[in-house]
């Protein structure tokens, strides 16, 4: 967890000091105000196959804006996941120095299988920054989101697990114009948990 940590402080400085265009990568969409998204999402937790679709949205003011809908599915099951989150821009609310974005950031997951249901919701503080690459409209928005997880599964009857981790997001998109292509990274501090691999991509409007 350390190694982590520290890692974390590595990125959150060399983001500080890429600086970029005004666009709120702090929560991991390289969106301007007024700019939306939609792609395809493709993760890979260990033993299960997980794709989905995500949209989001940039409002005028500071605030984004996001959602989604991911389906998991092994050899005897699948499992469904509902997405929904909200983002801050301290930056584009003047609070911040300009090329600099950082946003408190919220996400809520439901998912449901076979009577069970789950929930996770990370509460966290997203870094960011969108460099252009030098090509005509090509950009890299670099982010990472260290964050408190609070985790509750619900069985038949009354019986729950709540518990709540230290959890980390992030990852780098790649701009071209109206398409991004990018990679993620999410891990949660639980016992057996390992860290989740994903790719993005889809188009701007």
């Amino acid at each position: 967890m350390k190694k982590a940590i520290w890692s974390l402080a590595a990125l959150a400085g060399a983001l500080a000091a890429a600086g970029g265009a005004s666009a709120q990568a702090c929560a991991g969409f390289g969106t301007t105000s007024g700019q939306g998204t939609i792609g395809g999402v493709l993760n890979f937790p260990p033993g299960f196959h997980q794709g989905g679709a995500e949209i989001s949205y940039h409002t005028e003011s500071p605030i984004g804006v996001n959602g989604a809908v991911l389906v998991s599915s092994d050899d005897d099951a699948t499992l469904a996941t509902f997405r929904g989150g909200a983002a801050f821009d301290l930056a584009q609310a003047g609070r911040l120095p300009a090329g600099l974005s950082l946003c408190p950031v919220v996400r809520a997951d439901y998912s449901t299988r076979s009577g069970l249901s789950f929930w996770q919701v990370p509460l966290g503080v997203g870094l960011g920054a969108t460099v252009p690459l030098g090509g005509p409209g090509a950009t890299l928005t670099p982010y990472v989101i260290p964050a408190l997880m609070w985790e509750k599964l619900s069985g038949a009857g009354s019986s729950q697990i709540t518990e709540t981790h230290f959890a980390v997001r992030g990852g780098a998109e790649v701009g071209f114009s109206r398409f991004y292509l990018g990679g993620t990274l999410e891990w949660v501090d639980a016992m057996g948990t390992d860290a989740v691999f994903g790719v993005r991509a889809g188009v701007k409007f």
